[in-house]
């Protein structure tokens, strides 16, 4: 099951905090498919029979071709020059040679809130031919395929040679990744079983992750992406295992701002370290698009029509905090929050279905779009024509604040303090209980907008008492 259940179409809702798991993964690097990411490196010739690739990864795009991890000589046509690891464009896993679909899934992986964990065990010299290729994910054996193919004994598989490898996409055959990766190990010369890479949590009965012990081999990496300080192979591409097998990252910033890709959504549920909510490609419009891990979404229709999103975690108590990068737009978007019963279909928006409400801009002036919420504010200023809008939610008092690049804005003849609990400027009674997710309705084109709900760092401090929203942070 996925690390992190979730209570369907892909949203987490808050029923109680699992417990501390002991073995903390604190760092993951986002992989924005849209901007070609990837690692690559080229080995020394090793075993091409016998390996394991043990990778945590959480999506982002769903219903594309997307390579996870692989090589490719970049000529020829067999299965000796060419092997991947992807996702197909039916949500599928997929093991492949050039020419061979060796097992792929009938279950689909299209939870975008649940870090998957994925091993691929290669022994060729099995003399039992079933027994030369095994999958797994979060702990247990994949057994159920729509199509599988045993390699011949003891062949070369196209792991393991003297050129391009990737993580993320295979160099000379780019179908790019996006989402997240980290806690990712290949071992040279030994197909090992999950157990040597996680555990199921006696307490949770959750598959969790557990620290390699063993040794690598000649080729063998371990990547963790814990050194951001620089884009290089020797920081973020860094090899933490003995044999110092550095990656070499393409198109991945460590630089602050939206497009910092070294994160701290994990696997892991510590303070330092969670699952960090994203946007959800399960509970949105029609003809918006969303890229860069679910953090960036854009509308790709030029119909004069509303289209909403929504996050995968929804608010039910607490005090929350979340940033959205502005895009400039001249049209009505608007930033807030949506329940359940708001609409995803076209022309749906904030404040004019269920029980959403925000802030938006209406062609040159700010306005509050706010359905059955109370207005405790003047007009609103027009969104900063660049920068941050801060969003802070009290789920227990049902109260609203927005924030322009810092600066709360007034309520009530005062300036909005979400710390003390005063002059939000939306209000609803009695939302406790009643999921709220953090939101988004573009009009038009409206451009591109970039969340943050955490698992970077923050353009300015959040107001005392709001916690960033993940699922360690879940009461």
């Amino acid at each position: 099951m996925p690390f992190l259940g979730t209570t369907g179409g892909g949203s987490v809702k808050q029923f109680g905090g699992l417990a501390n798991l002991g073995y903390f993964i604190k760092n993951s690097l986002r992989f924005r498919g849209a901007n070609n990411a990837y690692l690559n490196r080229t080995p020394s010739a090793s075993d091409r029979t016998t390996w394991t690739w043990s990778g945590w990864v959480k999506r982002g795009t769903l219903g594309a071709y997307q390579q996870i991890f692989g090589a490719y000589i970049g000529s020829g046509t067999t299965d000796t020059n060419y092997f991947e690891i992807s996702f197909s464009s039916s949500d599928l896993i997929s093991i492949t040679g050039y020419s061979t679909v060796y097992r792929r899934s009938t279950a689909v992986y299209r939870d975008p809130s649940a870090w998957y964990h994925i091993v691929v065990a290669l022994d060729t010299t099995q003399a039992t031919a079933a027994n030369r290729m095994k999958v797994y994910v979060n702990g247990s054996e994949v057994t159920a395929f729509g199509a599988s193919n045993n390699p011949t004994l003891s062949t070369n598989l196209g792991i393991n040679g003297a050129y391009p490898h990737g993580i993320g996409a295979i160099p000379a055959n780019a179908s790019y990744f996006d989402g997240y990766q980290t806690e990712v190990n290949f071992i040279d010369g030994q197909a090992l079983t999950p157990s040597s890479f996680g555990k199921t949590d006696g307490a949770t009965g959750q598959w969790v992750p557990k620290k390699f012990g063993g040794t690598y081999g000649t080729n063998g990496f371990y990547l963790k992406f814990a050194d951001a300080s620089a884009a290089t192979a020797a920081a973020i591409g860094k090899d933490s295992s003995p044999n110092g097998n550095n990656w070499t990252p393409n198109n991945i910033s460590v630089t602050a701002g939206v497009t910092y890709d070294a994160m701290i959504d994990s696997p892991s549920l510590s303070a330092a370290a969670s699952n960090y909510a994203t946007l959800n490609p399960l509970s949105m419009a029609a003809n918006l698009v969303l890229n860069s891990g679910n953090l960036a979404v854009s509308n790709s229709n030029g119909a004069d029509t509303h289209r909403i999103v929504r996050a995968g975690i929804g608010m039910t108590t607490g005090k929350w905090y979340w940033e959205v990068h502005v895009n400039n737009s001249a049209n009505v978007d608007i930033v807030g929050v949506a329940d359940d019963t708001t609409g995803n279909a076209g022309n749906n928006y904030l404040g004019g279905t269920g029980k959403s409400a925000g802030w938006g801009y209406n062609t040159s002036t700010g306005a509050w779009y706010q359905g059955p919420w109370t207005v405790n504010s003047p007009t609103p200023p027009a969104f900063p024509s660049s920068g941050i809008i801060g969003v802070a939610y009290d789920a227990d008092a049902g109260n609203l604040w927005f924030s322009s690049n810092g600066s709360w804005l007034s309520a009530n003849g005062g300036t909005g303090n979400p710390a003390a609990g005063s002059n939000p400027n939306l209000s609803l009674a009695n939302t406790a209980g009643t999921p709220f997710y953090p939101a988004l309705s573009i009009y038009y084109n409206g451009g591109t907008w970039v969340f943050n709900f955490g698992q970077r760092p923050f353009a300015y401090t959040p107001p005392s008492g709001f916690k960033s929203l993940n699922t360690f942070n879940l009461p």
